[in-house]
């Protein structure tokens, strides 16, 4: 099954620059203890080139989809709430499950809709 990126109707204002990941009828979540970042600063990239991969030893046995993806990187900001300058960013690997599949290993947050440079 073809993995697709699905964008929701312009008017949905939350989810503007945003995609969310799906495999055949199931849509992907990325979730906390998988994605050691904080989920809100993952952007996946124009070029994203998604890949499927069956886990047997993960939630009796799931597709987990794999790619890389950027964080964006904080570390120089300190108390500042605003400035000019460019975002600066880091090069991570994601994991994203089923959304059926959430919440049933450690608790922690879950992201369906995930920023995107497209």
């Amino acid at each position: 099954m073809p993995i697709e990126l699905v964008r929701a109707h312009p008017e949905v204002r939350e989810d503007i620059g945003r995609v969310a990941i799906q495999r055949g009828p199931l849509v992907y979540c990325l979730e906390q203890v998988d994605n050691k970042v904080p989920l809100h600063r993952i952007v996946l990239p124009e070029d994203t080139k998604l890949k499927a991969r069956f886990e047997q030893d993960l939630l009796d046995g799931v597709v987990v989809i794999h790619d890389d993806a950027f964080v964006v990187d904080d570390s120089d900001w300190d108390a500042q709430l605003y400035r000019v300058a460019k975002e600066q960013r880091k090069c991570l690997k994601i994991s994203a499950i089923p959304y059926y599949a959430w919440d049933n290993r450690e608790s922690g947050k879950m992201r369906v809709w995930i920023r995107t440079d497209t």
